[in-house]
């Protein structure tokens, strides 16, 4: 038996994480973003953004995005804010699902009577 409580949270996480999935595109695992500056001969500083893939260990494909603010940056900005949203609300549901799993294990201990034994009056 789990607890009503339970029940209603992992629901509600999941709902949560339906949400940000309808919200838009999710980016894959090993993909991030950095971000490079360069100086001009005439001293102005630019910065660009870049899109980095991590293939295998020390191995990293990386695209260019144009400047830091670009449609294209704040498109992945946002994708990557995405997939790091359902991957906490992914953690929380896994504990969940282990407390719903230990509650049901353990019912048994709290299903019990704890109170006093009634004394008879003879």
């Amino acid at each position: 038996m789990f607890s009503s409580h339970l029940e209603a949270e992992k629901q509600r996480l999941l709902d949560c994480i339906e949400a940000i999935r309808k919200s838009g595109a999710v980016a894959p695992a090993r993909y991030f973003l950095t971000t490079t500056t360069t100086t001009s001969e005439a001293g102005k500083t630019y910065c660009y953004a870049r899109l980095v893939k991590e293939e295998s260990v020390g191995k990293q494909t990386v695209r260019p995005l144009g400047r830091v603010g670009s449609i294209e940056h704040r498109a992945w900005e946002r994708s990557i804010a995405r997939r790091d949203a359902i991957v906490e609300l992914e953690q929380q549901l896994k504990l969940l699902d282990e407390l719903m799993q230990r509650q049901q294990e353990r019912s048994h201990l709290v299903e019990r009577d704890f109170s006093e034994p009634k004394e008879k009056n003879y």
